[in-house]
């Protein structure tokens, strides 16, 4: 991920000016939520590290643990201040970096995340030589254009799981819009850096091991992607893409801006239906192993339910396939049992290829469920739990699950109940 500090602080300076402005008219915003579940996966299948799904939702609990504390322990300007510090220069670097190196794990293939900034001003994922990228390309193309694409996807799915606790009054706007707003105006950067024709110029260092796997991610996934043979080069700048890559960069950078049709991103609640029912939407959009996509997700919250769906549409070069899914959470069959559903299904390019017209159909289902220990303490916890989830998938890309061919996952995990 090339996030040079002049952007950064541009982000980070726009954000000060807009957090002081909303937090100052929209206080009610922020009341304190009675109960709040902090989850973790400690165990996710590729067993090797952590997977993009493991990091996501451990690194988002212990980000939520910390700036709670910070509210708690200062004001909210000095809060505040530190939220965009670290979220801009530790925080949204090492889930990102995570992204990218979770992909190289999942194919057995070492490497070293470095989510901080060096010399070049740049975080790096490392160790990996030029030959096995090249290997990785010639054999298995989506896997490679993934390797580029995959701090980004993370960054699409923790935007995803930040609306999901926002929306389901899991966890406060004083907690998350930093982060929120940040992550969402540093992705839509990245991918729209293009439209003014930007170079990186990075300089290539002389140890191969030492240099970064991606370069700059939106251009080297679409030079993957157009011309998969031509000779291989890690840092790819604007100036050396050809005609038709070039303009798949305006696509990419013009669609990205659908991410910011989003009330969340301007503190906008859910709307309340009825005195019992609330609802709340946004458009997204991300690059994907075979091109894109773009999506349209709805989040319904009631006293007994929590529903959250999307529709989804896919392009390769040029044919479209159409996706859905939803889930359903929190279900409480028995008591202190809680159970998570989610159901996806899609069409895909054959082979996930970037040109054929055929698409096949797969699906995933996901369960997760939670056995919920009460502590009668009086102290802040007020509950522990254990958590098993299960995922079943057919062949095909599911944003944030690791693994492309079909798969049969188990994950073992906890979560603490706060108050």
């Amino acid at each position: 991920m090339k996030k040079y500090l002049a952007i950064i602080f541009g982000v980070c300076f726009f954000s000060t000016n807009c957090a002081f402005t909303q937090l100052k008219s929209n206080s009610i915003l922020f009341d304190t939520i009675p109960e709040k579940e902090i989850s973790f996966i400690i165990q996710d299948k590729p067993t090797a590290l952590l997977s993009m799904r493991q990091s996501n939702e451990n690194f988002l609990s212990i980000y939520r643990l910390a700036i709670n504390g910070l509210n708690i322990s200062f004001s909210s300007k000095k809060s505040m201040i530190a939220q965009l510090f670290l979220q801009s220069l530790f925080f949204m670097p090492l889930t990102h970096e995570e992204g990218h190196r979770s992909i190289l794990t999942n194919e057995e293939i070492g490497a070293i995340s470095r989510p901080y900034f060096n010399r070049n001003l740049a975080a790096y994922v490392t160790g990996v030589t030029d030959q096995t990228l090249i290997d990785l390309r010639n054999n298995n193309l989506p896997v490679a254009v993934r390797t580029y694409t995959g701090g980004l996807e993370s960054d699409y799915n923790m935007l995803l799981r930040e609306n999901s606790l926002l929306n389901f009054e899991q966890e406060s706007m004083k907690v998350l819009w930093i982060e929120y707003f940040i992550r969402k105006f540093s992705m839509v950067s990245y991918y729209s850096i293009g439209l003014l024709k930007y170079n990186i110029n990075l300089e290539q260092e002389s140890n191969e091991l030492k240099r970064d796997i991606a370069g700059m991610d939106v251009y080297g996934a679409i030079r993957a992607l157009h011309n998969p043979t031509m000779n291989f080069t890690r840092y790819v700048d604007y100036d050396d893409l050809l005609a038709s890559e070039r303009q798949f960069v305006k696509r990419v950078g013009w669609r990205s801006m659908i991410n910011l049709i989003d009330p969340t991103l301007f503190m906008k609640k859910s709307i309340n239906i009825n005195s019992t029912t609330s609802l709340n939407f946004n458009l997204g959009y991300s690059m994907s192993p075979f091109g894109d996509f773009i999506d349209e997700h709805f989040w319904i919250k009631t006293n007994k339910l929590k529903l959250h769906f999307y529709l989804r549409q896919f392009q390769n070069r040029t044919n479209w396939f159409p996706a859905f899914g939803g889930d359903i959470n929190d279900i409480s069959p028995f008591k202190n049992v809680y159970t998570t559903l989610i159901l996806h299904g899609w069409q895909q390019p054959t082979n996930l290829s970037f040109t054929e017209k055929k698409g096949d159909f797969g699906g995933a289902v996901d369960v997760l469920c939670k056995y919920r220990f009460n502590v009668r303490k009086k102290s802040h916890l007020s509950g522990i739990s254990l958590n098993v989830g299960l995922i079943a998938k057919t062949q095909g890309f599911l944003p944030e699950e690791v693994e492309m061919d079909q798969h049969l996952g188990f994950r073992l995990g906890t979560s603490i109940w706060l108050k």
